[in-house]
């Protein structure tokens, strides 16, 4: 959750969690297959090694199939990394308790509204790196007869949650559209952490701790996990400093405006400090993940020369 209030209640997208994650994957395909395809695209093409007339189909399969096949994987390499990077630090979705109106960021910067009498939610089901498959509230926008689905987006998720608990979250989302003053300050109090994301970008230290934030019931867990881990946190961090902070438009944000006097406005200015188990042990194994990771870097790159 980013911030709370009495006319509006805003969340996060469901890949802002393990946002970080492609970056990380793009970037290992990028040192495993750049090398590789580059010496040999040197090699055959350019310093063009001497080939007998019976080796000439060494070249042809290298035309044929492996520059192809090159391309085909370096595509999917940049695709993973500016799925992350240069683009929106996450995709909030805007709940207007007065207008009762529901307002989602898509991707490609655009937003999408409707009206929240007039949606139709679902529980879906999907798969989502590296945990596997996972579940999330999702809403259609319809059209006006009601039978043609417009557009459908995911309202509310439980990052390594059970389907079960997804009735939670929807019981809180419908008791704030719903509900009234009492079911307001019920909600305002179970909610106890903010997503430091409102009209800022998300910082590297929490960026770190989001990413081991699954793992804080086992800490042990951290210092098994540390070396994938501490590299996801630095891709997080890129994805994070290069993309733009999403802004909603004045329509948006006027139509839902918050009261200076609003009692139950909140945002990550009220979060409680952190313990030692939540942010600086997060920290200490990203710091032994790093360390570990350009040792065995080291020891390959001596291994090789």
């Amino acid at each position: 959750m980013i911030k709370f209030s009495s006319t509006c209640l805003e969340l996060v997208d469901r890949w802002y969690p393990v946002k970080g994650f492609n970056v990380w994957l793009s970037v290992m395909g990028a040192l495993a297959f750049v090398p590789t395809s580059s010496y040999l695209f040197v090699n055959l093409i350019l310093l063009g090694e001497p080939f007998r007339e019976d080796e000439r189909w060494i070249l042809w399969c290298f035309w044929l199939f492996i520059a192809p096949v090159s391309l085909f994987i370096l595509a999917g390499i940049v695709w993973l990394f500016r799925s992350e990077c240069f683009r929106w630090t996450h995709y909030p979705i805007r709940l207007d308790r007065v207008n009762r109106k529901v307002h989602f960021f898509r991707q490609d910067g655009t937003v999408a509204s409707g009206d929240w009498d007039r949606l139709f939610f679902f529980i879906g089901e999907s798969t989502t790196p590296p945990i596997g498959r996972t579940h999330d509230i999702r809403a259609h926008f319809l059209s006006d007869d009601r039978k043609t689905v417009l557009e459908t987006f995911s309202l509310g998720y439980e990052y390594m949650g059970e389907q079960s608990d997804l009735l939670g979250l929807w019981e809180f989302i419908r008791l704030y559209m719903q509900g009234g003053d009492a079911e307001l300050e019920h909600l305002c109090g179970e909610v106890g952490f903010y997503l430091p994301i409102h009209d800022r970008k998300e910082g590297f230290v929490f960026g770190v701790v989001r990413t081991f934030a699954g793992l804080v019931r086992w800490p042990w867990l951290h210092v098994v996990s540390c070396l994938p881990f501490s590299f996801i946190a630095l891709g997080r961090w890129l994805a994070m400093t290069t993309s733009r902070i999403p802004a909603w438009p004045t329509e948006v944000e006027g139509g839902a405006g918050v009261d200076r006097a609003d009692p139950w406005e909140r945002d990550w200015r009220d979060n409680p400090r952190l313990g030692f188990l939540d942010k600086a042990w997060p920290m200490i194994c990203t710091a032994i993940g790093v360390v570990m990771g350009t040792a065995i870097v080291s020891a390959i790159w001596r291994s090789t020369g």
